[in-house]
């Protein structure tokens, strides 16, 4: 998962009209996911309370991490 993600973020930063931000979020409890973003360089920005609805885990709205990666942040090639 991180080489295509990593494949979409270089994709995005090189494009015509470029990306200058990308987000993602996940579940607190989502473990992996974090590590994968974290390994991407993204930085994890706060947290956005009651903020998704994850039916197989709960009826409920959940918390999750919100991450992003901005042009900025990538070191020059």
């Amino acid at each position: 998962m991180t080489e295509v993600c990593a494949a979409v973020i270089e994709f995005l930063f090189s494009s015509n009209p470029p990306t200058f931000r990308i987000e993602a979020v996940c579940d607190l409890e989502n473990v992996a996911s974090a590590r994968v973003m974290e390994k991407l360089g993204m930085k994890r920005e706060g947290v956005l309370r009651a903020y998704m609805m994850h039916p197989n885990v709960s009826p409920m709205p959940r918390d999750v991490y919100v991450y992003a990666l901005v042009q900025d942040d990538l070191a020059p090639v």
